[in-house]
């Protein structure tokens, strides 16, 4: 079977070729490159020619959904895989995927993205699971922005793990490019938001904008409102982990951190999920209340990791040995550091705790 891959672009210069040579140079059965241009000015368009790739244009709808339905409906194949310019695909096995394809008809299936975020002069990798496969005559997407695939006929949706994994270069930006793509998500959250002034999930993610652009104090009253509503969420939903993380994580950066001792509470319902375990251990740990602090960073160590790579791992380990440098135990602190592996901070911290010693 064949797939058809469709992608939307404007201004992808620096990550459109990448996005085309993983596909090119892979052997995912996909014989159908479908590239919409929405308007590019940069050199978008010969970065595809390059590549022999056929460029079609749609004058841009101010809706991602209408580019993206646009694309798909100029497929060559039923069976589409939806990409961004800035991703690219890193691993799967053709078979499984056919085979994931093949049997399970009338779903939607969600593939693995990974996102290299900096945060404080470190990379960090995010991943999250994201509806990307589907066949084109029963689905579609609505929403001008957060586009969602949702079934035509009106039924209910069901998902699958679809066997593919891809990169996603797209918080790798400058300040200014963060900025001007967040006031354009923020714009069109907001002009969603007018339909259904209460849908949890256009409130996270105006929220989630300002944050990814590091204005906390913007993003707090969007997270307190979704809050409101945390007696209804769902732990096993992401979106509603990360409201619960996101509000804590402005709490903190807001200079709230007794405030965000209030979210223990939520510690029977959400502390099986790493990512709220770290957090608590931070939020612990900046009020200074280290045994606690501890207690939840030894548990993350426990847990599966979710979405962020190193909350079971390297990170708990460097505050558990920050924590021990507190307290005073060095030969403790230093033993988890080595922990920690090749975490930079706790691997800087560790040479210099040794050549005091020397």
């Amino acid at each position: 079977m064949d797939f058809s891959i469709c992608i939307i672009m404007k201004n992808e210069e620096k990550n459109i070729g990448r996005c085309l040579d993983s596909i090119i140079k892979s052997d995912f059965p996909a014989d159908d490159v479908v590239l919409v241009d929405t308007g590019s000015t940069d050199g978008s368009i010969a970065e595809a020619e390059k590549r022999g790739i056929k460029t079609f244009y749609l004058e841009w709808p101010d809706d991602f959904s209408k580019a993206k339905n646009y694309a798909v409906s100029l497929a060559k194949h039923d069976a589409v895989l939806i990409l961004d310019a800035d991703e690219y695909i890193e691993k799967y096995d053709v078979a499984e995927c056919e085979k994931a394809y093949r049997s399970h008809h009338g779903m939607i299936g969600q593939i693995i993205r990974h996102n290299p975020i900096e945060a404080d002069g470190i990379i960090n990798i995010q991943t999250d699971r994201t509806e990307r496969v589907f066949d084109r005559r029963s689905f579609h997407f609505i929403h001008p922005i957060h586009e969602q695939l949702v079934p035509i006929s009106g039924s209910r949706i069901v998902y699958y793990n679809f066997p593919l994994e891809i990169g996603h270069s797209g918080y790798l930006i400058s300040k200014e490019e963060a900025k001007a793509k967040a006031d354009r998500n923020i714009r069109l959250l907001k002009k969603q938001l007018e339909d259904d002034p209460q849908d949890l999930y256009v409130i996270f993610q105006i929220g989630q904008a300002y944050l990814l652009m590091h204005d906390e104090a913007s993003a707090l009253p969007w997270f307190e409102k979704a809050m409101e509503r945390v007696d209804t969420f769902d732990p096993s939903v992401e979106y509603m982990q990360m409201i619960v993380t996101g509000y804590g994580q402005c709490l903190g950066a807001c200079g709230r951190d007794k405030d965000a001792l209030a979210l223990l509470a939520l510690d029977d319902r959400f502390g099986n999920i790493p990512e709220y375990t770290y957090m608590m251990g931070s939020i612990l740990m900046s009020n200074e209340k280290w045994g606690e602090a501890c207690q939840m960073f030894v548990r993350c160590l426990s847990l599966k990791e979710n979405r962020l790579k190193g909350a079971t791992t390297y990170f708990p380990f460097h505050n558990l040995g920050v924590i021990s440098e507190i307290l005073g135990d060095i030969e403790i602190a230093k033993d988890f550091y080595r922990r920690a592996g090749n975490y930079p901070r706790s691997a800087e911290r560790l040479k210099e705790l040794e050549d005091a010693n020397t």
